[in-house]
């Protein structure tokens, strides 16, 4: 009788245990999942910052292209002012950009 009593809770306790891992079991196949859609994501994300990156860095050259050509045209136009100023007084450097029209008019 009294080996049927410990049969029966080791029996329980095999159960116990068989459940318990079965649940460990799916609990790890739902993280491995997540984990897999968590990486992806991250891929995906480190796509588009390169693409960021790129999209920035073009930016930027462009930005320094148009500021290079400003200044160049300051340059040009400080040059040109100073042979000519009496434009500058007249109204400084727009004014010379329309000199030529003032004659034709």
């Amino acid at each position: 009788m009294e080996n049927n009593a410990e049969l029966a809770r080791l029996e329980q306790f095999v159960d116990k245990l068989l459940t318990k891992y079965h649940e460990l079991k799916e609990e790890f196949h739902a993280l491995q999942a997540t984990l897999q859609e968590r990486d992806a994501e991250c891929a995906e994300l480190k796509n588009r910052l390169d693409e960021l990156s790129n999209e920035r860095a073009v930016v930027g050259e462009r930005v320094s292209g148009l500021i290079g050509r400003i200044e160049q045209w300051e340059a040009e136009q400080e040059g040109f002012g100073a042979e000519n100023t009496d434009n500058q007084e007249q109204g400084g450097v727009q004014a010379s950009l329309f000199e030529g029209d003032s004659e034709s008019l």
